[in-house]
């Protein structure tokens, strides 16, 4: 058996068997400069100021239970999916957030999945993309937001600004990397309880 020869590797052969030796580890797919790193689902991407002062964002798509959250998408004022394709608008979609989004304190926004049981079958998350309940990326400024019967909460990540009125700086910091699997458990009189696992 024979193996011409190339670049980063080497061939022989015998009568004791065949051996083919990579010098070189393999190069990534993606060249430095040409491509995005892709990242993970759920991700916070491609923050930025607007030319009205504020912070916009996206969120790299994602699942929870195997379904897609919502993002409300301040472009077309509605929410969308968070795998939405459509052509001439950004996709995924873009959120903005105005300075009612920070707290006051620390000049922080926390982007959150909220997600809720169905009204009807109390199914959890919702799947009913209509339904207030059915899971939702939002950024709020309570760093300590409680989970409710009809409403679980995880921190996404955050975005830190240095003023709330107008930013010209930000960090973005991720809490989740990946997509989610969560459990919700419901006793008796007692708030609901929610578990999330990345999966």
């Amino acid at each position: 058996m024979s193996v011409q020869p190339g670049s980063g590797y080497t061939f022989t052969s015998s009568s004791l068997g065949t051996n083919l030796d990579i010098e070189k580890p393999w190069s990534p797919w993606a060249m430095t400069g040409y491509f995005e790193e892709p990242g993970h689902p759920l991700k916070i991407i491609n923050a930025s100021i607007n030319a009205g002062g504020n912070v916009i964002y996206q969120v790299q798509s994602g699942i929870i239970n195997n379904i897609v959250p919502l993002l409300d998408d301040y472009i077309s004022s509605t929410t969308v999916l968070l795998d939405r394709v459509t052509a001439g608008v950004a996709n995924p979609p873009t959120a903005e957030l105005t300075s009612v989004n920070y707290d006051a304190t620390t000049l922080t926004s926390y982007i959150t999945l909220r997600s809720g049981p169905d009204a009807t079958t109390n199914d959890f998350p919702s799947s009913d993309v209509t339904s207030a309940r059915y899971p939702l990326v939002i950024g709020g400024n309570d760093p300590a937001v409680a989970d409710t019967d009809t409403a679980g909460y995880i921190f996404l990540g955050t975005i830190t600004v240095d003023n709330v009125t107008t930013p010209t700086t930000f960090t973005v910091s991720q809490n989740v990397t990946g997509s989610l699997w969560a459990d919700r458990l419901k006793l008796g009189t007692t708030t609901a309880v929610y578990y999330y696992a990345r999966i």
